[in-house]
């Protein structure tokens, strides 16, 4: 299993977040609700497990899977969604369980992604589906997060997802370039500094500060999310359809589907 505790950098409830992170967050869920109608689900790497009950609105099942047990201490007081604590590269259920699995802003904390892929495909039922999304590392202020081990690019995705056993596979793109602002752009490179800086151990205790100078007013988190907050923070974002085979120089996130 993964050796670190990723708690700390996990979207808690209550925790502040910058438009973006909140936007992003909206938008995942809001997408994978539509793709939930009458599924038994799973969503890996589920936290707090804030966007749990929504997706149980319109699944027939819904299990969270995480690897830290505090974070699922945490997401069992806000919801009765089943919650279990494993790695994701060796998922403790049993062949054929579900119809969709989502992974969101967590492959790239793995020590071997495709193991997981290929997890995703045994667990899955005939005609299933998994659904991932990522920060993509060829958008141009890419910046990696802490603890973070590896990027997969677009095409690198796809490949792995066909050798895992997918037979169809689309990815789409969101959040472009021009949509970028300049101040976003000037956030972007204090973060890479911020973050590749020998100071970080002394920075940290300012990353509230540095984010509300940087981004303006803060959002919290709240527990559980409903429809009216996921469409008001996800208006405005679009999915562009990507190529299987070119990297993807223009998109902020990437999504990634394999259906079987």
């Amino acid at each position: 299993m993964p050796r670190n505790d990723y708690t700390s950098i996990t979207e808690l409830p209550a925790g502040l977040l910058t438009p973006d992170q909140i936007r992003r967050f909206a938008h995942r869920y809001g997408y994978a609700h539509s793709k939930a109608q009458g599924k038994r689900v799973i969503e890996i790497a589920c936290g707090s497990g804030s966007g749990l009950n929504y997706l149980a609105q319109s699944a027939a099942q819904v299990v969270g899977l995480d690897y830290s047990g505090g974070v699922l201490a945490q997401a069992s007081q806000a919801t009765d969604v089943p919650l279990v604590q494993g790695d994701a590269q060796r998922l403790p259920f049993a062949t054929g369980h579900f119809d969709l699995v989502l992974c969101f802003e967590a492959i790239y904390y793995l020590e071997d992604y495709r193991l997981f892929l290929a997890e995703c495909r045994r667990v899955l039922a005939p005609g299933g589906k998994v659904l991932l999304c990522q920060s993509n590392p060829d958008w141009p202020h890419f910046v990696p997060g802490r603890l973070s081990t590896y990027y997969p690019s677009v095409p690198e995705v796809a490949t792995s997802l066909a050798r895992a056993g997918f037979q169809a596979i689309e990815l789409y793109g969101t959040i472009p370039i021009s949509a970028t602002s300049a101040r976003q752009k000037r956030v972007n490179a204090l973060r890479r500094w911020v973050t590749t800086s020998r100071l970080l151990p002394w920075l940290k205790p300012l990353t509230s500060l540095l984010q509300r100078l940087s981004y303006g007013k803060l959002h919290p988190l709240p527990p559980a999310i409903r429809d009216g907050w996921v469409a008001t923070w996800q208006a405005d974002l679009e999915l562009t359809p990507l190529s299987l085979t070119e990297p993807d120089p223009v998109h902020r996130v990437t999504y990634a589907e394999g259906s079987l």
